[in-house]
């Protein structure tokens, strides 16, 4: 059987660009190569694939890697949002999690909200879509009362991956809110 480091050279990789594109450590790479753990068997499939599709395959997962350090990651965000209503600063936070494009969360008033996410290649920007439950006789930071039977608020907004904490100002129902999301950790399997 041939060893990993040959396997590399063939496919055009080196051990820092397979582990990026596994999503390993650097490290796990390492014991892989010096034999010290055994390669588990989808990656050496995957390897086999690389080997035999040429360079043109190679380079297409390269620049996969490009456009994910920009996504966000799925995991676990902290949310803290402010705005100034009748002259004060308030804010408050939220719990939101992040898997395959989807967006539920609820902050510690008892809102909810859902939504999507995507990456705009074009414009390497995160573009979020939320909609905000308020409860009932719930009030947002902006001053606005979900009433008596709460109220849905959408949410639009462009952010950047959270490299430790994105930040942006969205408009909420007329009036500019600070956003700030914090990348917590992953998910748990």
């Amino acid at each position: 059987m041939q060893g990993l480091k040959d396997i590399l050279d063939q496919a055009g990789l080196k051990q820092a660009e397979l582990a990026r594109l596994l999503d390993v450590s650097p490290r796990t790479v390492s014991l892989w190569a010096t034999g010290d753990t055994a390669l588990p068997g989808p990656v050496a499939a995957y390897l086999r694939v690389m080997q035999s599709a040429g360079p043109e395959l190679v380079a297409q997962e390269l620049s996969r890697l490009e456009d994910r350090a920009l996504k966000f990651d799925e995991g676990i965000y902290g949310l803290s949002y402010s705005g100034e209503h009748a002259g004060l600063r308030e804010g408050g936070d939220a719990l939101a999690v992040l898997r395959a494009g989807k967006i539920f969360g609820s902050d510690r008033w008892g809102g909810i909200f859902s939504g999507s996410y995507h990456f705009d290649p074009k414009h390497q920007i995160n573009q979020v879509h939320v909609r905000v439950q308020v409860p009932p006789d719930g009030e947002l930071v902006t001053g606005f009362s979900g009433g008596q039977g709460g109220a849905t608020v959408d949410i639009v907004a462009e952010l950047e991956r959270a490299a430790p904490v994105a930040t942006a100002i969205v408009d909420v129902a007329g009036r500019p809110i600070e956003l700030k999301l914090k990348y917590l950790g992953p998910l748990p399997n």
